[in-house]
């Protein structure tokens, strides 16, 4: 009979009420935590929608060699964060690599070793989304040596960073650790986690070991890689535009391009600034080992703003889906006042 007894229910049962304060702030909540992501998703819905058409129909002439770049970057955000908010809301215990979703896909009863891994797969192609405007647009530049001359190169490029990012996390999948061995590991450095640790279906992807140290050196690694790329990139942009100047290119030209800098630098600003503050708490909590469970939720809520920032600089730094914007909300503006002629006789 003893044989049966769940270690995991016999401590939420009889410890954690004893040791553990409960935890009554709003974001430290499954439902708080859920209903914050899936609020910003839908204000930021409609940003997204508009700046699709935007990019799709308001693009001039001379943005598009960027519009290909651009809308591939718009659909990924949007797809990340309708992951985030509706399929796979991700729950996550740090500094512990262990978790569990909310959502569509959790309802349906996908596993959620895999949730994870779509959701890593997809985070890293929004990432290398942001890059790509920076390859693009150094690629533009002709006199730039470093560029990528042929389409089958840059493709070559984009797989290459596809896999990397995504794919090197995959061995980790196929070697995850004895489910209650790693909760009751967690629980030895973590002896008060969220209830949800006890309530909800926890996946523990590593907990110590080889595989936990793989996994933290992969991360750090794929993190410098991507910082390297865009650094590369941005200062072939800077060297060439600014500093290696030639009578070659028109002014008319070299004022297009560094135009065209301008707005991919002030486009990703603040995305790339919101997407620094998880990446710093991440880096943060491993290194002391503290552990609170709002600070995990803000790191994924910080994702969905991101998102839906993304959208919303591709609108208002550009000037045509700037222009564009202006005109609708002058049109409605001009629609509602009422104009009265007033005939004196």
């Amino acid at each position: 009979m003893s044989e049966n007894i769940d270690p995991i229910a016999q401590y939420f049962k009889n410890v954690y009420p004893l040791i553990c304060t409960p935890d009554d702030r709003f974001l430290a909540s499954k439902l708080g935590f859920v209903y914050t992501c899936r609020i910003i998703e839908l204000i930021s819905f409609p940003i997204q929608i508009l700046s699709t058409y935007c990019i799709l129909k308001k693009t001039p002439d001379s943005m598009k060699p960027v519009k290909a770049s651009l809308i591939n970057l718009n659909i990924w955000c949007t797809i990340n964060a309708i992951t985030f908010a509706f399929f796979i809301c991700p729950f996550l215990c740090y500094p512990y690599f262990a978790g569990f979703s909310i959502g569509i896909l959790s309802s349906l009863g996908m596993s959620m070793s895999l949730q994870f891994f779509i959701l890593i797969a997809i985070n890293s192609v929004m990432v290398i989304s942001v890059i790509m405007l920076f390859e693009n647009r150094s690629s533009l530049i002709h006199r730039n040596k470093f560029r990528f001359k042929t389409e089958k190169n840059r493709i070559l490029w984009i797989i290459a960073n596809t896999i990397g990012c995504g794919g090197t996390f995959g061995p980790v999948f196929f070697n995850l650790p004895e489910q209650l061995e790693a909760k009751l590991l967690i629980l030895k450095g973590v002896p008060c986690p969220a209830k949800e640790f006890f309530t909800e279906p926890i996946q523990v992807l590593t907990t110590e070991g080889f595989w936990n140290t793989y996994m933290t050196v992969t991360c750090t690694f794929i993190y410098i890689l991507l910082i390297f790329q865009l650094i590369f990139f941005t200062s072939c942009c800077i060297y060439y535009l600014f500093i290696s100047k030639t009578s070659q290119v028109s002014s008319q030209t070299r004022r297009i391009q560094v135009r065209g800098f301008y707005g991919i630098v002030f486009q990703t600003f603040i995305p790339i600034l919101l997407m620094i503050i998880p990446l710093t708490i991440f880096a943060n909590k491993k290194k002391d080992g503290s552990y609170d469970q709002v600070q995990n939720n803000v790191m994924i809520v910080t994702v969905c703003i991101q998102n839906g920032a993304t959208s919303l600089s591709i609108l208002l730094v550009h000037h045509p889906y700037r222009k564009f914007l202006k005109s609708l909300f002058w049109r409605s503006k001009k629609n509602g006042t009422l104009v009265v002629h007033v005939t004196i006789v």
